[in-house]
């Protein structure tokens, strides 16, 4: 709804906690990888270092103050509160570090990007492409197991309780796990597909 009315930013700044990032950094949550396969990158904080996002963060408790949400009697309440105040914020809040300005005064495009929203610009090769350039460190059950993306599969009896590396070939859409020298000792599908990832199911 918000890119409907707002158009696409080329780039979104997030912390590590969901829905756009993982605490454990195990994975990169279906929110993002839908954010990146419509072309807006995102750019994660280091962990634990807020002061990365410092005004977001104290905006947050701006708004914490002002739509008072312990009083809201459901959440319907507080999105028309918080619309409400982000509406006076940008609008009507006389800002002195902007002489006196109001935020849309002295940023007149702050609201609308210049990137219409365009769900037929949606690909899914561009999340493929991104999950591509990382890989993830398992270990492998006393069962030959590893869990990844929520799910168990087998990499081998032989190799239990020992480290494996996954990454994702972007060519096949597979991942690969290779063990401590560096072959490759199994693929999977990611199951990851246009269709499923717009849906936000990537189960």
């Amino acid at each position: 709804m918000v890119f409907k009315l707002r158009g696409m930013p080329q780039w979104i700044k997030v912390d590590n906690g969901r829905p756009f990032g993982d605490p454990q950094l195990g994975i990169i949550p279906v929110l993002a990888l839908w954010v990146i396969a419509l072309g807006t990158g995102i750019i994660w904080n280091r962990r634990r270092t807020p002061q990365d996002n410092a005004k977001v963060e104290r905006k947050q408790g701006v708004m914490s103050n002002w739509t008072e949400w312990g009083s809201c009697a459901d959440t319907f309440e507080l999105q028309c509160r918080l619309w409400r105040e982000a509406d006076f914020n940008n609008l009507h809040y006389p800002v002195s570090r902007l002489k006196g300005k109001t935020r849309i005064e002295a940023f007149p495009g702050m609201l609308q990007s210049k990137r219409p929203y365009c769900p037929k610009q949606f690909d899914v090769q561009r999340a493929i492409d991104f999950l591509a350039q990382g890989h993830w460190k398992r270990e492998v059950s006393k069962v030959g197991q590893i869990g990844f993306w929520g799910k168990r599969f087998s990499v081998g009896m032989k190799y239990r309780h020992q480290r494996v590396s996954v990454k994702l070939d972007p060519t096949t859409n597979h991942w690969q796990v290779f063990d401590a020298s560096g072959n490759l000792i199994k693929e999977r599908h990611t199951g990851i597909t246009a269709e499923k990832l717009w849906n936000l199911d990537l189960s």
